[in-house]
């Protein structure tokens, strides 16, 4: 009775053993199933850290070249405004003048006419005038104000001449009309003058002498008889905030 009791044991245990064998088995597939996963996605992983840390690399080398084309297309468009205002540093924009009012010969219209207006003692010789015309778009409805009228002189020094006379004159009339004379720039440098208008108008509010010149800069004359320059509105406005707390 007791040798079959230890033989059934004996075979239980064998039993046991094969199970666990097998178990210990498929646990050890398991695991060297999950390492080589482990190790498969652990060389992704680096793979992957490798394409990143060489698309920051491409980055970073493209954004230096971003930064180097910026700065050159800057330069670039200074230069070409440049060009552009100093082609046009003889010319004059005569604004308000109705359609069709300077005949059919508008540099001999504008020979005569700009002397009689701004008087003609200031003019010793005749005025010379390359070419006048229209700006080039179309003739506007009879409702609508009138196309500038561009004018083209010799000699930039009767074109600065013309300018101070018309900023001294004042208010300029023909047919009933407002007339206004300006200097003939570039677009971009419109824009640039016309935002300091406001920073112009703030120093006259505060009764400081000043004056907006070439190409987009504010000069004033300060208390101790010193001319001061400002590029931007914003150095005007910082300027105006330190003295108004002095």
């Amino acid at each position: 009775m007791l040798a079959l009791l230890l033989k059934e044991i004996q075979e239980g245990n064998n039993n046991l053993s094969e199970k666990i064998d097998s178990k210990t088995a498929d646990l050890q597939t398991s695991i060297e199933n999950l390492h080589s996963t482990v190790s498969s996605l652990l060389g992704r992983v680096m793979e992957a850290e490798q394409h990143i840390g060489d698309t920051e690399d491409e980055v970073r080398r493209i954004d230096g070249l971003i930064k180097v084309v910026r700065q050159e297309n800057e330069t670039l468009k200074d230069k070409v405004d440049y060009l552009e205002n100093y082609s046009r540093r003889s010319n004059i924009r005569v604004v308000g003048m109705k359609e069709g009012s300077e005949g059919s010969d508008p540099v001999k219209f504008f020979s005569e006419w700009l002397p009689n207006v701004l008087g003609a003692q200031h003019f010793s010789e005749q005025l010379e005038i390359e070419r006048a015309h229209r700006t080039l778009y179309p003739v506007p409805n009879p409702d609508k104000p009138p196309r500038p009228i561009l004018v083209r002189l010799l000699r930039y020094q009767d074109r600065e001449k013309i300018l101070r006379l018309a900023r001294q004159k004042g208010e300029i009339t023909m047919d009933g009309r407002s007339i206004s004379i300006f200097p003939n720039m570039s677009p971009d440098l419109a824009k640039r003058r016309k935002l300091m208008i406001p920073a112009l108008k703030a120093f006259k509010e505060r009764k400081v002498s000043c004056y907006l010149v070439h190409p987009a800069r504010i000069k004033i004359l300060t208390e101790d008889g010193k001319f001061r320059f400002f590029e931007t509105p914003g150095e005007v406005f910082k300027y105006l905030e330190h003295q108004d707390k002095t």
